[in-house]
């Protein structure tokens, strides 16, 4: 490993350390005898668990010869928000709550519903990713990586900051905030990284 490939994955891992301790967090417990979710939280559960799902899959679509650093990024990513889809998951299937929503992004309000087949802030289109799963140069892999990802990270903070501000039930509030945190901290690695490959962000919303 040279020396800037170790210089990369240590400012990743630096940048991602408080990640990694938030994702050890739990919410302060509520009853859930008494627990009663509105739309709006309930939304954000179903939704964000699909959201957090493709962001496992876009890691998964690049595997070969991935420099440490991506590779580094991709580990917390899973670790994160693994934790959290099952959180999100628990909190719909303890309330008896369906795990999708009939209409995705209606708790976020006017211009936000959408129909079938609609993506979610920042996510990629399935065409996207199948590009991603063939490219054969891993730099280039990198890059589109790392370019679907930031996207998608700022879709996912709008959406956890949204939840934060509008829910009533304190784990659902700080939930969303660490979560927003969380990805903060890994969008501003992910442009480090983007950087250094002479990448330049995708468009947003």
């Amino acid at each position: 490993m040279t020396r800037a490939t170790v210089s990369a994955v240590a400012l990743v891992l630096s940048l991602l350390l408080g990640v990694g301790v938030g994702a050890l967090w739990s919410p302060r417990s509520e009853s859930p005898a008494t627990t009663v979710l509105t739309s709006t939280e309930i939304g954000f559960a179903q939704d964000m668990a699909a959201h957090h799902e493709q962001a496992i899959v876009l890691c998964d679509a690049v595997t070969t010869n991935v420099d440490p650093a991506v590779t580094a990024l991709c580990a917390q990513i899973r670790t994160t928000q693994l934790n959290e889809i099952g959180v999100l998951r628990g909190w719909l299937q303890l309330l008896d709550q369906p795990q999708a929503a009939a209409v995705p992004m209606a708790w976020m309000g006017a211009g936000h519903q959408h129909g079938p087949g609609a993506l979610m802030p920042g996510m990629a289109t399935w065409a996207e990713v199948d590009e991603l799963r063939r490219l054969s140069d891993p730099r280039t892999a990198e890059v589109r990586l790392l370019e679907l990802m930031i996207r998608h990270h700022r879709g996912g903070i709008d959406m956890a900051n949204y939840a934060a501000l509008h829910a009533s039930s304190m784990s659902v509030i700080q939930v969303a905030g660490q979560m927003a945190n969380e990805q903060s901290g890994e969008l501003s690695a992910m442009s480090v990284l983007l950087a250094r490959r002479d990448g330049q962000a995708l468009p947003y919303p």
